[in-house]
């Protein structure tokens, strides 16, 4: 057990060590932060305020000294500083987080509301219309990547119908039109996603054997979906769920 567990240990750091520093030079591949820093400000680009600058941020050192620098930062959560805002990252987050749990928690109530019972629909009616028509919609939510379902949504509702607001301001629930296609957009690849595994595990579940015995002892077919097969083929969508609440 102990060497197991050390072994894991030891993989977790390294994951970690490997995950900080592919951020920490993927912050680099823009260029010289300096560079980044002083011209979108405005200010002078002499050499001399160059090595200042470049001293007084650090960035003078080696990289590795750079990345524990870095790193020993975040550990005390000190994420630095904006380039253009020049405010603290860590107050730009706080003020924007709450916008983002808003539009999080909208999109994945879309995607439950509209994924699942169309994964139960299409299972119900395997091999009708309804069932070819849920999973066109599955296969096209899974093909098409949210961003291109973005943009057209602005192309379309934003610029040429002006029915909606192209952007989320995040002005509160109570404008909700704004809400409207971001939530759409984060919602769509989600609910194609549940209603591919509602409908999967609804169709184990009333191939089962004790949905055949329910159906045997003469249950109804609404009982025998409702209080039989629906609550048992529900946990692959509730784990689903609450994978994409941790995402």
């Amino acid at each position: 057990m102990g060497p197991f567990l050390l072994r894991r240990l030891l993989f977790v750091f390294i994951s970690l060590i490997g995950a900080t520093a592919t951020v920490f030079s993927l912050s680099r591949a823009a260029g010289d932060p300096v560079l980044l820093y002083a011209k979108p400000a405005g200010y002078g680009s002499t050499e001399e305020y160059l090595d200042n600058l470049r001293k007084h941020l650090g960035t003078d050192k080696p990289l590795v000294v750079q990345y524990v620098r870095w790193v020993g930062q975040y550990l005390r959560g000190d994420m630095g500083r904006t380039l253009l805002a020049e405010q603290p990252v860590a107050r730009v987050i706080q003020e924007k987080i709450g916008n983002t749990f808003q539009l999080a928690f909208v999109g994945w109530l879309i995607s439950t509301v509209v994924g699942v019972p169309i994964g139960v629909l299409s299972a119900i009616k395997r091999g009708s219309v309804w069932d070819y028509i849920g999973r066109g919609f599955a296969l096209f939510g899974q093909s098409v990547p949210p961003f291109a379902v973005g943009i057209l949504g602005i192309l379309i509702f934003a610029v040429h119908l002006d029915w909606l607001p192209a952007a989320f301001k995040g002005e509160g629930w109570g404008q909700w039109k704004h809400f409207v296609l971001p939530s759409i957009t984060v919602a769509w690849a989600s609910a194609a996603g549940y209603l591919r595994i509602t409908r999967s595990s609804m169709l184990e579940v009333l191939d089962s054997e004790f949905v055949k015995l329910a159906r045997a002892k003469g249950a109804t077919a609404s009982q025998v979906i409702w209080k039989h097969a629906f609550r048992n083929a529900m946990i692959p969508p509730l784990t689903f769920s609450f994978l994409l609440l941790a995402g």
